[in-house]
């Protein structure tokens, strides 16, 4: 961020939060704390903020961007070129992820399968494949495998509990655990 981009994420909060306190000096001050941080990241965080609380601090922002940088690796897995070298590996899997924490999706890569369909392929095995494939029932192993009911934290389906305050909890609501329960015995 530079100190332009400081000023206009400055107005920005101002606009989220119009009973904040802002005078000349604090676009300046911003830039010191944010200025290792993206705009829109931060921008993205302010907006996050806002919808939780009527005041936004700059180092509130730095945890928010922090947080969303680190969610972007929960499903990341890397699929390696067959033919790349040690080196080519970790130089691929290096950007891969710093791409990844800023938002990209690495292309997929592409592999070398086979062009005929899958029935056909499994028309040799003696098996029946059915034509309309049903997907297998969720399997309940933890709270984690649905989503919270508590209606101050609606945390998606492997996502952690959050307080009200919007902090990430060290356990699970006990209306995620007993709901949980039920699922697991309906299952």
């Amino acid at each position: 961020m530079n100190e332009d981009e400081a000023v206009i994420l400055a107005r920005y909060v101002r606009a989220l939060c119009p009973q904040q306190k802002f005078d000349e000096y604090t676009p300046d001050a911003w830039y010191d704390l944010l200025q290792d941080y993206d705009l829109q990241a931060c921008k993205q965080a302010a907006i996050e903020l806002g919808r939780r609380q009527p005041f936004i601090a700059p180092a509130e922002i730095i945890e928010e961007v922090r947080h969303a940088r680190a969610g972007r690796l929960d499903y990341f897995q890397y699929e390696p070129d067959p033919n790349e070298t040690s080196r080519q590996f970790t130089r691929n899997l290096r950007a891969q992820i710093a791409d990844t924490l800023d938002g990209y999706r690495p292309p997929a890569l592409t592999h070398a399968g086979s062009p005929r369909p899958v029935l056909e392929l499994t028309a040799s095995v003696g098996h029946n494949v059915p034509e309309a494939w049903e997907p297998p029932a969720t399997r309940i192993r933890s709270a984690l495998d649905i989503a919270c009911p508590n209606p101050n934290c609606r945390a998606a389906v492997h996502k952690p509990c959050k307080t009200p305050s919007g902090r990430r909890m060290a356990g699970y609501h006990g209306t995620r655990v007993d709901a949980a329960k039920v699922a697991k015995g309906a299952a």
